[in-house]
């Protein structure tokens, strides 16, 4: 049974006695508002209330997954999915793939290697969004772990697509996995420094892992200029790629500008604010890219390998 979530403010008072009977209430009880907790946990103003205050325990922010409270979407909508993309490293082709006689581990490793990428974000994200309410250095840890764990997603959706894409062209190929190893390094440069992880710089956090996925786009035009539009779009199975990459961006946008909570503040602290719409989003955009490399494991194994074999 959860406790009343109604949300206090600390009045000004003369009273010591009474002073100390609101300041043990405000100790014991489980959600706060915004007036009521540490500058450090204060990131979106729109946000009111359903605060998990600075527990200094890991047991009780472990606590806080029996209960609602505004991150509890975040933690979940991620950590559920996480689980499953786990799994996936290990039964997605023992279950789900057709095999062919060209299949090989490479086959297998794009498989296992984008579903770790996928389960390892998920997991760091609501591991984050769990344990955050801890203490401000916990907080800014596991807020540079969350920002690796979208590194890494991008690294192993980029990577594992373009063995598909360009699986005949391993010197193009070669290039763009460094290229994307590159810009993946810079990126995590800029996560691992505490100035990024501020407010003022929440725009710009969004806009760099939209253009860090966006960099997608240069091998495309590459496999168009050798390959033809038409193969390019067979090969990666482009459309649902367009559309991981569509619901990224929206969910970007979503985040940074904080919408919807800033059209109604207050009115979406426990359910639907941008945050938890972005969380989502990216679940989606990763379930379209694992169709995306599905339908490109076929298209290699049914054309482009018995294409390459007979050349």
């Amino acid at each position: 049974m959860l406790r009343s979530r109604t949300n206090i403010k600390t009045p000004t008072v003369t009273s010591n006695v009474i002073g100390s009977n609101i300041s043990h209430k405000m100790e014991t009880k489980k959600l706060y508002h915004w007036n009521d907790i540490p500058e450090w946990q204060k990131d979106n103003h729109y946000i009111f209330s359903g605060y998990v205050k600075e527990t200094l325990s890991y047991l009780e922010c472990l606590r806080s997954l029996t209960y609602l409270h505004n991150e509890s979407v975040n933690i979940y909508t991620h950590l559920l999915p996480g689980t499953v993309f786990f799994g996936g490293i290990f039964w997605f082709f023992e279950y789900y793939m057709e095999y062919f006689p060209s299949t090989t581990w490479q086959d297998q490793f794009a498989f296992s290697l984008f579903s770790f990428g996928a389960a390892t974000a998920l997991t760091l994200s609501s591991c984050f969004h769990c344990l955050k309410s801890h203490s401000e250095c916990v907080a800014t840890f596991g807020n540079k772990l969350d920002y690796l764990g979208i590194i890494i997603l991008i690294i192993t959706s980029m990577v594992s697509i373009l063995y598909y894409s360009l699986i005949d062209l391993p010197g193009i190929r070669n290039f763009f996995w460094g290229l994307t190893m590159a810009f993946g390094a810079v990126c995590s440069v800029f996560s691992l420094n505490d100035r990024f992880r501020t407010n003022k710089w929440r725009p710009y956090r969004a806009l760099m892992f939209v253009l860090f996925g966006l960099s997608g786009v240069f091998p495309i035009i590459a496999g168009w200029w050798i390959l033809g539009g038409e193969e390019v779009f067979r090969r990666s199975d482009l459309w649902w790629v367009i559309a991981e990459g569509a619901l990224y961006i929206f969910g970007a946008f979503l985040y940074a500008a904080r919408v919807p909570e800033r059209f109604a503040p207050g009115k979406f602290d426990i359910w639907g604010h941008s945050h938890q719409i972005f969380h989502v989003l990216v679940v989606i955009a990763a379930c379209c890219h694992g169709r995306g490399l599905m339908g490109a494991y076929l298209y290699s194994h049914h054309y482009t390998i018995p294409s390459m074999l007979m050349a």
